[in-house]
This record gives C-alpha cells, structure tokens and sequence, in this order.
C-alpha cells in the first residue's frame, strides 16, 4: 500500500511508516528536500538582483545612504555664448544692368561707333544702318506738314468771313493732324537706323561689321552696368527665417573668386526671392558689391560667406550633458549639493553645446564624477576648470 505514495507523502507519513521502509527512502526523501531549499534560495537572490537593477525597492534608503557620501567632483562654470552660424554658399556674379544690343529693323551696317571695353553714356550712337529712305520720308513728310498748315490757316480766316463751310475748316484741321503723325512716324523710322545705347556702362566686342545685313535677331554687342555687382546664391530653407529678419550688421556677406585668390571683397544681402523653390528647397537671395575699381566681371564665381546673428545661450562642455529617461540633462551644484537640471540642446559647436534650461551664467556644471551623482547627492569640488 505504500509503495504507491509520493516521495512528499513519505516524508510526511515518515514516522507513521512501519520499519519495512529501507534507508535508500530516507535518503530520497532528504535529498528532495535538499532540492526544493536550493530552489527557494535561488528565486529569492534572483527576485532581489531583478529589484536592484530596476533601481525599485529600497530606493529611498539607498538615496538617503547615498546622499549622506560625498562625491568628488571638478566642475567648471557656465559660459553665455552667441548662437553664431557661418553660411557659406557659391554665387554667380552679375552686372547691375546687363543687356543684349540687338537691331529693331532689319537693315545694312553702314558704321560702327564702338571698340570693346569702351565705356558708353546713355543715348550714345553704337551702330548706324542706312538711313537714305528715312531721311527721304523725313522730309516728304515735313512738306506734307507744311501745306496742310498752310491751307488750315487760309480756311480758319475764310471761315470768319462766310467764304468756307465749317465742314472744310474740320477737314482741313484732320489733314493737319494726320501730317503731324505721318512726320513723327517718319522720324521713328529714321532713329531705328539707329542702334543707341540704353543706359551708361561697358560695351563688349562687336558682333557685326560695316556691310552687314542684320535683323532684330542679331546680337550687336553686350552692355554692362558693372559698377556694382550683384551675386546671386541659394540659401536653404531653414535660414529663410534669418534671411527675412537679416537687417544691418546681419545683411553683410563677404565673397572671394578664384581671380584674386588674395583679396576679399566686402558686400550686403540686397534682396531675396518672393517663394521658395518646392523642388530644390533653397530660396535665392542677391548680395550686391562695389566694384567701383572695376576688377570684377558679370559671371565670374564666387564663394560667399555670411556671419549670422544668433541669441545668447548657456553653454557647456559636451562631456556634461547627460541623457534619461526625459531627455538631456547636467549636474549643477547648488549649496554643496548635486542637482540634475534639464536642458535642451540647441546646437553643439567645437567640443561645446548651447543649451536651453533653468541655467545661469556661472552656475558650477560637473564636468567629471558624473556617474555616481543622485539628485540631492554632497559633493565636494575638488577643481575648477578652465573656462
């Protein structure tokens, strides 16, 4: 009947069980409960380790033991830095007036009034087409002009004394009028054998000679306003905030070109695009230079160089910002003791990070014993260091 029990239920029947029972059953019986003592110790010392590294249980009496050990610490005290940007970008150089001659009637180059590099004043004769028919029409139509006055002169007179109708003074005042135009027209015709210059500046070299027959799609020569220069270059979008509030010591760009490796030239952001180009994400701004010595050209390359303004911001070494569970953070030291203070990056610079938080210029940030610090924790400074 007793060799159906369990190994447990012998062990509790032990001293009910009649002598039949062999050693060989006590000795199981001890070692399974050897087992069964071996297994609680082992899920109690596992339950423990899983606590401590979950940092639960005795937390309080663990940040109460740990606040009472001092810590050595160096520190170093914080420093207000400008949020300073540098944007560099390549630009092409253009002339502040730029055009293409062209002819507006098709005719035969008869002279031509300019060498290349010559400057120019506005209204300068360039090139002259033949203008024999012109000058003909001309004074067809100054003849014309004279007789219809003429005869509107002798029917106004007339006209007072009942000679004339008033219908024949009307027509004689239309034939007048209609003189007037056909000689304006005349002398239209006479000025576009003509080829002037639309604005003072540079010309270039002369695409046509004496002899040629050209047509209002022939290019005579370029014209250039270059003494002041502008350059236009891409910003990206994440400076189109800046660019729009640039404004005095802000809007000024320096730019250099591969022609004068030595020499800087001094400018400002004169103006920008109205929209940003969905497809590049960059918005066109232009930056315009003297170039009153007149050393630079329209379409050279440029690099361009623009100091941006920031606002002032707490900065610290990179090896004290911390992070957790609720983002970056620093150990400050207030009154001997270790505070842990949030504090969001703004930008990170040389080995140095700008931060945003409860920060204030010379508060002590730990720079080193970081890792044994607790909120609440002593310390004590043991260096200082340099700013």
């Amino acid at each position: 009947m007793y060799g159906a029990l369990t190994p447990y239920e012998c062990y509790l029947a032990y001293d009910k069980l009649p002598d039949i029972i062999t050693c060989g059953d006590i000795l199981k019986k001890r070692f399974f409960l050897l087992i069964l003592i071996v297994l609680a110790i082992g899920v109690i010392w596992k339950h423990d380790a899983l606590i401590t590294s979950l940092g639960l249980g005795s937390e309080k009496t663990d940040s109460s033991e740990r606040a009472q050990v001092t810590v050595k610490v160096i520190t170093q005290p914080v420093q207000i830095t400008s949020n300073d940007r540098t944007f560099r970008a390549v630009g092409t150089g253009r002339a502040r007036l730029s055009v293409g001659i062209y002819p507006a009637v098709s005719e035969e180059v008869t002279d031509i009034y300019f060498v290349a590099q010559q400057e120019v004043k506005e209204n300068d004769v360039l090139v002259q087409l033949d203008s024999r028919a012109e000058d003909l029409a001309v004074k067809a139509a100054q003849v014309q002009l004279k007789d219809a006055q003429s005869l509107l002169n002798r029917y106004e007179l007339a006209v007072k004394a009942g000679g004339v109708p008033e219908s024949e003074v009307d027509a004689a005042r239309a034939d007048f009028e209609a003189a007037q135009v056909e000689l304006e027209q005349a002398k239209l015709n006479l000025e576009e054998r003509q080829i002037k210059a639309p604005f003072n500046g540079v010309v270039g070299i002369p695409a046509v000679d004496p002899g040629d027959r050209v047509n209002p799609e022939t290019l005579i020569t370029g014209l250039d306003a270059r003494d002041t220069l502008y350059i236009d270059f891409e910003v990206p979008e994440s400076l189109a905030g800046a660019l729009q509030n640039a404004a005095g010591e802000n809007r000024k760009i320096t730019a250099t070109t591969p022609a004068y490796l030595s020499k800087q030239f001094d400018g400002k952001i004169l103006a920008q695009e109205s929209r940003i180009d969905p497809d590049r994400r960059t918005v066109l701004a232009r930056a315009e230079i003297d170039n009153k010595e007149d050393l630079l050209r329209p379409g050279m390359s440029f690099e361009t160089e623009w100091n941006i303004k920031g606002e002032s911001y707490p900065t610290v070494q990179e090896i004290s910002v911390q992070w957790g569970r609720e983002g970056s953070f620093i150990w400050l030291i207030k009154d001997g003791k270790a505070v842990k203070t949030l504090a969001n990056i703004i930008s990170r610079k040389a080995g140095r990070v700008l931060l945003e938080g409860d920060i204030e210029s010379g508060d002590q940030v730990v720079i080193e014993g970081l890792q044994r610090l607790r909120p609440g924790q002593s310390v004590e400074i043991v260096g200082t260091a340099e700013k």
